[in-house]
């Protein structure tokens, strides 16, 4: 396996292996995956500078993504927001 991921192995499935190969994900992805509204990947996407647009398609950096959750978690409240997240 690789990086820290095999320490973790009896309490993750295929599902979560097959996700952590991905470096991009799409929106829908997101959020089946993290179980958050629409508008909450989009606006944490979006504070945390993870969102690439190609052409008509959007994709999310998933290991900038999910450091974002890791320090402000799913709601954003974790932590200090900058107030630059909010447009």
């Amino acid at each position: 396996m690789f990086g820290t991921i095999w320490m973790f192995s009896d309490q993750i499935d295929d599902e979560d292996l097959l996700f952590a190969q991905k470096s991009f994900i799409t929106i829908t992805m997101a959020i089946e995956y993290y179980g958050m509204s629409y508008k909450a990947v989009n606006h944490a996407a979006d504070c945390a500078g993870a969102i690439y647009k190609l052409n008509k398609k959007v994709l999310i950096s998933r290991e900038i993504f999910e450091d974002y959750l890791r320090k402000h978690g799913k709601d954003g409240r974790r932590n200090y927001v900058p107030s630059n997240c909010y447009r």
